[in-house]
Parts: structure tokens; C-alpha cells; sequence
């Protein structure tokens, strides 16, 4: 009996280890912490010219849970927010400043296995806020580069330097006192802008304080070999390079396939198409292109983020028939395209419960793709629709192989329709929401696992937001975009 208790507990173990990977990360690229955000609270020691005070300040954000060598590792919702005592607020600001917005900079020192790298977090931006009695705190925010880090261990981040340029403003009424002196007649001149003011500030206790540390640990490896196939990456006769141990920044984007010669096979999905307007002909293309698309799904339960076709990995096509059917009326055109899905295997790795490595894989079960390009004068619009099976499989726990079976997916296919305004040809982000249907088929001898993922993961108004590529003619290997700003 106990046997039987062990075995149903570690079960639901590796269940809710692989939904914190799958919900807490974004797989093959690392990124969003299951605890969404992350706060830390240190004091600095702040001048500009001959004032000098001392500042809480405040960082929060969501940082990596965990990662693997080679995969860049991304922050989400990054702010700082300092605090500017009224008393700092007067000696600072020029007199009848009402309001206050401006731009941080950040040194973050990025470590690991006794090596570290400088990082620069600059460009963070603070919108317009108002001053009162009680000083002011700005939350300066924006998106702050990737880490990517070559070999096993602890990543630590741990923030240095702050500088602050801050620029007040005057609203639309004066404080009093202030010495703008009255227009005589006609149109008021309003005064001159204040001047941006730098303050500078370092941690009351150095290095600083320790922003967050994550574990970067190799992917599980044994087990019987996957089943599915990934496209081969292409092969290169130049000479292989040794990455740095650690790098700031965007990733190296992954190589695509070169697309195929002959049409992929499938059908257009008519329920997609359009009416085409009045008198209008129609025609066919039939040309074999290939495009890359990358991207994010976002589950609405946690607010948590899926990559999709890491660019920073080995990016799949979408192999296109180009214009199976198109349309032609004046000022009007459509073309319509099929085409078939070849999205990479998703994989992560983590440690589960704080200390078990956990990895998965999951598998997009994808059926044709319906594209709409049309163009009405000078506008254009995409839209894109398949249906596809979420499949979940190759669950380790510490390196042991957890079973949920060889037929853990989705109950039914996800509906996926995504639209953009732009030219299907040069590429652009599209844009849309799905349901997630019901879990079935997850488990083994005897134990069903099916209603944990689906309360976890299913649910309508999920987000997914995808960068299209330009595309590429047969022969040739189309460009990898970056992912999309979320």
C-alpha cells in the first residue's frame, strides 16, 4: 500500500514539476521566474554637485528560475525605483517644477564560477509623474539584455552603479513664488524648459545588492532516442569558435534550413478565405517559399510565457505553397497560401522544488496553415490559422525518466488564428488569443494525470504574439528574426 502511495506522490511530483517548467519558464531560452516578480530593496548614496543624500531604492522583476549552457536567459519587467525625499526634490529641481520623468542607467555585474562580466542597463525610462508633498518615486523600466553563459553553475546578478537624469517640468499651473514674470499682452510666453539634472549614486555597501541567482545546469541526457525527428541543422565548413564564458546582450541567432524545391502537401482551409469582392478573377501562383516565425504564447492562468521556435536555437520553417489561390479585382489583391508548420521540439531544463533537476519536451502536433495576405491600396493585412495538438513527453526528474505516457496532449486541437497589418512578403507581428482545450492521455499504469494539467494550463484568452520573417525562395535558407517585444 505505502508502494502504491510512494509511486502516486512522485507522479504528482514530476506533474508539478513539469508545470512549473512549462509555466514558470519559457523553454530552450530560459526565462520568466515562476515567481513572477522579484523585489529587493538596498540604500545608496546619491550626489549632483555639492548635494549629497542617501536613497531607498527599490528593484523589482521576474529573473530566470534556471537555465542551460548556450541558451540566452532573459528579465522580464525590469524597474527601479528610487526615492526622492522632498528634500532632495528642493534641492534638485529648479524652482516651480511640478513634474518629473528621465532615464537610469544601471551597472550589474554578471557572475559565475569566480567569472564576471559588466552589463549595462541603460535606456530604462521613467514616465512623467507628478511631485508632492510626500517627494516622488519614479519607476524607471524597460528591457535590459540577455544572458548567455557557456558552461554549468550559479548565474548571479548583482547591481553596481545608478545614474539618474532627470528632467522637470513645469505644469500648467506655476507653484507659487514662482519669479516668471506676467505676459503684458497677447499670447503668454511660456517659460524655458528646466534642464535635465544627473544624480549619481552607489551602493552604501559595496559590491551592492544581490538582484537574483539562478542555476544553469546541463540537459538530462539517456533514455530511449525521441521519436520525432528535428530538422538537421545545416552543416558549415568555418571554423568552430569558442563562445565566451559568459555574454551580455542578444544570442547568436540559430541558422535556418534552406526551404525545399518541391510544394508541401495540404489543402486551404476555404472557412478562412474571404468573399472575394465583385468581379474579381482568380488565378494561381504555386511557389515554393519558406519563411521563419518566432514567438511567445502566454498563459493567461499565470501570466507565464512559452517561446515559440527559439530564434537563439535551431528555428523551424513554415514551407509555404505561395499562392495556391489568388485574387484580382481593381485596387485588390489577395493571395492565398498554405503551408506546412515545422516547429522544433520545445526543451528545458530546471530545478524543480528548488533542488531536482527537471527537464521536458513538448511537441507541436500541427496541422496545414491557411495565410491570407491582401493588399487594399496601400494597406496590407496577414492573417494566418491552423490547428494543432499540444503534446507533452520525455519528463525527468534528477535525471530519472518520469512516465505520463506516449499520448499526453490537448483533448482536442488548439484553434489558432493570429492577424497583422502588414506585407506577408517582408514580414511583421501578428497577433491573437486561443483556448486551450482539456488535457487527455496523461499518466501511466494507472495513474491519471490528465485534470492536474488541465486545471493548470486550459482556459480560454491566451495570448500569442508572433515576429515573422521575410521570406526566402527554394534553395535558399530564410533570415531568423528576433523575438517580439511582448
Amino acid at each position: 500500500m505505502s508502494g502504491a502511495f510512494d509511486r502516486r506522490r512522485a507522479a504528482m511530483a514530476a506533474a508539478l514539476g513539469i508545470l512549473a517548467l512549462l509555466l514558470g519558464l519559457v523553454p530552450a531560452s530560459g526565462t520568466i521566474a515562476r515567481d513572477r516578480k522579484t523585489g529587493v530593496q538596498a540604500i545608496y548614496d546619491c550626489t549632483s554637485g555639492t548635494v549629497r543624500s542617501r536613497a531607498v531604492v527599490d528593484f523589482d522583476a521576474a529573473y530566470p528560475q534556471g537555465g542551460r549552457p548556450g541558451q540566452p536567459l532573459r528579465v522580464e519587467g525590469f524597474t527601479v525605483r528610487p526615492e526622492l525625499t522632498p528634500e532632495v526634490v528642493a534641492a534638485l529641481m529648479p524652482t516651480g517644477t511640478t513634474e518629473l520623468s528621465g532615464t537610469a542607467r544601471l551597472a550589474v555585474e554578471v557572475a559565475q564560477n569566480g567569472r564576471t562580466v559588466a552589463a549595462d542597463w541603460s535606456g530604462l525610462v521613467a514616465p512623467r509623474v507628478v511631485l508632492d508633498a510626500g517627494g516622488s518615486r519614479p519607476a524607471f523600466g524597460g528591457e535590459v539584455p540577455m544572458v548567455t553563459v557557456a558552461g554549468a553553475g550559479e548565474v548571479t546578478l548583482t547591481a553596481r552603479e545608478l545614474m539618474l537624469t532627470l528632467l522637470p517640468s513645469r505644469g500648467a499651473v506655476a507653484s507659487e513664488g514662482s519669479a516668471t514674470p506676467a505676459p503684458v499682452s497677447g499670447t503668454p510666453t511660456p517659460s524655458p524648459a528646466p534642464g535635465p539634472v544627473e544624480l549619481r549614486c552607489s551602493p552604501e555597501t559595496p559590491p551592492g545588492p544581490l538582484l537574483a541567482a539562478w542555476p544553469v545546469a546541463e540537459p538530462a541526457t539517456g533514455g530511449p532516442p525521441d521519436v520525432h525527428t528535428a530538422t538537421p541543422t545545416p552543416t558549415t565548413n568555418a571554423p568552430r569558435t569558442t563562445p565566451p564564458p559568459i555574454q551580455v546582450g542578444p544570442g547568436k541567432l540559430g541558422q535556418a534550413p534552406n526551404c525545399p524545391a518541391d510544394l508541401p502537401p495540404g489543402e486551404l482551409d476555404r472557412t478562412r478565405l474571404p468573399q472575394p469582392p465583385p468581379g474579381a478573377t482568380e488565378s494561381r501562383l504555386d511557389a515554393s517559399l519558406c519563411v521563419v516565425a518566432v514567438g511567445y504564447a502566454t498563459v493567461a492562468k499565470l501570466g507565464s510565457a512559452l517561446v515559440i521556435n527559439d530564434p537563439h536555437g535551431t528555428p523551424g520553417l513554415l514551407h509555404l505553397d505561395l499562392g495556391k489561390r489568388t485574387v484580382s479585382a481593381p485596387d485588390y489583391d489577395e493571395s492565398d497560401s498554405v503551408g506546412i508548420l515545422g516547429f522544433p521540439d520545445a526543451e528545458a531544463t530546471f530545478l524543480a522544488f528548488g533542488f531536482q533537476p527537471t527537464s521536458a519536451k513538448v511537441h507541436f502536433e500541427a496541422g496545414p496553415v491557411t495565410v491570407v495576405n491582401i493588399r487594399r491600396g496601400r494597406t496590407f493585412t496577414t492573417a494566418i490559422a491552423y490547428r494543432q495538438y499540444l503534446r507533452l513527453y520525455d519528463l525527468r526528474v534528477n535525471g530519472v525518466p518520469m512516465d505520463v505516457g506516449p499520448h499526453c496532449r490537448t483533448s482536442r486541437p488548439i484553434d489558432t488564428a493570429l492577424s497583422g497589418a502588414y506585407d506577408f512578403l517582408t514580414g511583421g507581428v501578428l497577433d491573437g488569443k486561443i483556448a486551450i482545450p482539456p488535457f487527455a492521455g496523461c499518466g501511466s499504469r494507472g495513474e491519471d494525470l490528465s485534470p492536474l494539467f488541465t486545471a493548470t494550463l486550459s482556459g480560454p484568452g491566451n495570448p500569442v504574439r508572433i515576429q515573422q520573417g521575410r521570406l526566402a525562395g527554394a534553395g535558399s535558407a530564410p533570415p531568423v528574426p528576433e523575438l517580439p517585444k511582448r
